[in-house]
């Protein structure tokens, strides 16, 4: 595949993920040109297990250039909203500083409880080559490790969710990545209203934790506030992860939106974003 491939992992306190992110990655297919993994204040052994389990792959990164940073932030709660998004950009700067006589055409992002299949980056690459309007790419399979079972499923197609998307680098310059809540539904939908087409491919798939686990879904109810999503919508996406065996998740979700609406907390204020959410129905019609 021609051009070269990036990737930024944030991690706080994930020591007991991380032998299954760098097994993960080691096996990839096509393993990234410069991994950027930040250590986002853990207090745990982190750090620790991440060095020691490049170590146990280190002639499968021989490719690889892998950077462990760290990131330094007056919240020191697990990286949500501004939060994550500050990661982010934290680690995207950092890309920017490895460039020298030529950039990173694709850029991603793998959190650290996401561990993809071992073609993930080659087809997702694959992708983006046969479609040069192809801006934002990623799995749209997930098996969702809920403890005592593993629930599959999919995203809807014309999103890439954070965890495991990557970018074409013309699209991120263009969209740019702002420090806002839900920046990855943000920037998708800039990116769609900009032209751009924002896909998440059925054929392939990630292993994660359950998500939400670390905060309740309520977290998602309360982001789909923020981004003005319609009510009507949410309530067709509760029925699809409770038809879906997700029931408390669904739970959750409507009423994060519900406690969210009721308090009027502050929501986004990008307006092309604002358009694309309000109407996301519509557009999904006309097949942005």
């Amino acid at each position: 595949m021609k051009g070269k491939l990036a990737i930024v992992t944030p991690a706080k306190n994930e020591s007991k993920n991380i032998p299954n992110l760098v097994k993960s990655m080691a096996g990839q297919t096509r393993r990234p040109d410069l991994w950027i993994f930040i250590n986002d204040g853990s207090t745990d052994d982190t750090v620790d297990v991440f060095k020691e389990e490049i170590q146990k792959y280190n002639s499968d990164f021989e490719n690889t250039e892998i950077k462990l940073v760290n990131y330094e932030d007056e919240d020191k709660s697990y990286a949500l909203g501004p939060k994550y998004s500050r990661i982010i950009k934290f680690g995207l700067n950092r890309i920017l500083d490895h460039e020298k006589d030529s950039k990173f055409e694709f850029v991603g992002i793998l959190d650290s409880d996401v561990f993809p299949e071992k073609v993930y980056y080659q087809v997702l690459l694959e992708k983006f080559e046969s479609n040069p309007k192809l801006g934002i790419a990623s799995a749209s399979k997930q098996k969702e490790d809920y403890g005592t079972e593993i629930i599959t499923s999919y995203v809807n197609k014309s999103f890439a969710p954070s965890g495991f998307r990557v970018w074409r680098r013309a699209c991120l310059d263009q969209t740019d990545y702002t420090i806002s809540v839900s920046q990855d539904s943000v920037s998708a939908a800039k990116a769609i209203m900009m032209g751009w087409k924002v896909e998440s491919f059925p054929e392939l798939e990630v292993s994660l934790r359950q998500r939400g686990a670390k905060f309740g879904y309520e977290y998602y109810g309360k982001s789909a506030y923020m981004r003005h999503v319609p009510y009507l919508y949410v309530l067709a996406g509760a029925a699809r992860m409770y038809f879906s065996g997700k029931k408390a998740d669904a739970r959750q979700y409507i009423k994060g939106y519900n406690e969210s609406a009721k308090n009027k907390i502050n929501r986004i204020e990008d307006p092309l974003a604002i358009k694309y959410f309000k109407n996301r129905f519509f557009y999904k019609i006309i097949g942005k």
